[in-house]
C-alpha cells in the first residue's frame, strides 16, 4: 500500500464514522457560548466548535489557551463551562463512578471547568471525573482544576462528595462543605481550607463568575452541521492516549483506522511505553498460531478440518 493510498484509507475511514453518526446525532449537550477557538473531536475527526453545535457522549471539547469561555447546557439543566487550555470527555463511558451509578456529566483531562446543576434535586446525578479526582456528588456548583499531577476543587455554592487519590494510589473519600476548597498536590498531599488559596482565586477564569442566561432555546430545532479538519494526527490525540489506564482503552477501538496512517503508526510505536495496551492492536497474535494453540489444548474431532485450518 502506497503512502497516498494509505492516508486516503485512513480519510475514508475517518469521514465515514463522522457522517454515519452526524445522521442520528444523540444530543447529549449544546454549545451555547464560544468566547475564543475550541476543537470538537466526534469518532476520528476533528473540526472546528461553533455555538449551536450538538455534541455527543464520548466527543471531546479542547478550548485554545486564548480562549475566554465555552458553555454547554446538558439534558437536564445543567451546565458545564470550560476554560482556557481545557480537554474533556463529554459523558465518558464510566459508570459508576457517580453514587447512583450514572455516568460522569465529563472527564477532565486537564483545565477549568465549572459545574452548575439546575437546582438541588440533582444532587448526586451530575458528577464529573479526572485522573486524580472523581466527584461522586454535589448539591450545587463547583469549579475544578486540573494541572498535570495536581487538581483543585471549590465547593462553590454547596457540599460536593469526592474520591481523591492518596499517595498510595487508592481513592480516598473527601467532602469538601460549602465554600471550602480541596487541593490534590503533585506529591500526594490532599488538604482541605475553609476558603480558596490566593493563588487559585486569582486563576480562576473570569468568565466564571458571571452570572449568564440560558442561550438554549436560541438553537432549538437547528441542525449545525461541522466538516472534518483535514485528518488527525498524533499529536491530536496523545494527551488522551497518555491518560489513565481507564480512559486509554476507551480509544482502541475509536482510534484504530488512524493506526492505517504510516506517521501516525511510528508515532504509536515509538511512544509504545505510554500506551502498551495498543501493542496488541499493531501487532496481533497471527490466527495461525491462535489456531494451532487451540489445537494443542484440544482434542481434534475432525483432522482434515483441523489440518486444512492451519495451511497458509
Amino acid at each position: 500500500m502506497t503512502r497516498f493510498s494509505a492516508r486516503y484509507g485512513v480519510m475514508a475511514a475517518c469521514l465515514l464514522a463522522f457522517g454515519s453518526a452526524a445522521h442520528a446525532r444523540d444530543r447529549a449537550a449544546t454549545i451555547t457560548i464560544l468566547d475564543g477557538q475550541a476543537s470538537l473531536i466526534h469518532a476520528a475527526a476533528r473540526m472546528a466548535a461553533a455555538e449551536g453545535v450538538a455534541i455527543e457522549a464520548e466527543d471531546i471539547l479542547e478550548t485554545a489557551p486564548g480562549a475566554s469561555l465555552l458553555r454547554l447546557e446538558l439534558d437536564g439543566g445543567a451546565t458545564l463551562d470550560l476554560g482556557p487550555a481545557t480537554r474533556v470527555m463529554v459523558r465518558p463511558p464510566l459508570g459508576g463512578a457517580g453514587a447512583n451509578g450514572a455516568a460522569p456529566v465529563a472527564y477532565v483531562l486537564e483545565g477549568w471547568a465549572k459545574l452548575t446543576v439546575a437546582s438541588t434535586s440533582q444532587s448526586g446525578k451530575a458528577v464529573m471525573a479526572s485522573a486524580l479526582m472523581d466527584v461522586t456528588a454535589l448539591e450545587r456548583d463547583l469549579v475544578l482544576h486540573v494541572k498535570g499531577a495536581e487538581a483543585e476543587l471549590f465547593a462553590e455554592s454547596g457540599k460536593v462528595q469526592t474520591l481523591v487519590a492518596s499517595k498510595t494510589g487508592a481513592p480516598a473519600p473527601t467532602n469538601v462543605d460549602k465554600g471550602a476548597f480541596l487541593a490534590r498536590r503533585a506529591d500526594g498531599a490532599v488538604g482541605v481550607t475553609p476558603r480558596p488559596a490566593p493563588a487559585f482565586i486569582q486563576a480562576v477564569p473570569r468568565a466564571f463568575m458571571d452570572t449568564l442566561p440560558s442561550r438554549l432555546a436560541m438553537f432549538k430545532g437547528k441542525d449545525i452541521k461541522l466538516n472534518p479538519a483535514g485528518r488527525m494526527t498524533y499529536e491530536d490525540t496523545q494527551a488522551w492516549l497518555n491518560a489513565e489506564p481507564r480512559m486509554r482503552t476507551l480509544f482502541l477501538t475509536r482510534w484504530k483506522p488512524l493506526a492505517q496512517d504510516e506517521a501516525f503508526r511510528r508515532s504509536l510505536v515509538g511512544q509504545m511505553a505510554q500506551h502498551p495496551e495498543w501493542h496488541k492492536v499493531l501487532f496481533p497474535a497471527p490466527a495461525a498460531a491462535s489456531s494451532t494453540g487451540q489445537s494443542a489444548r484440544k482434542p481434534v474431532s475432525n483432522p482434515v478440518t483441523s489440518a486444512e485450518a492451519v495451511k497458509p
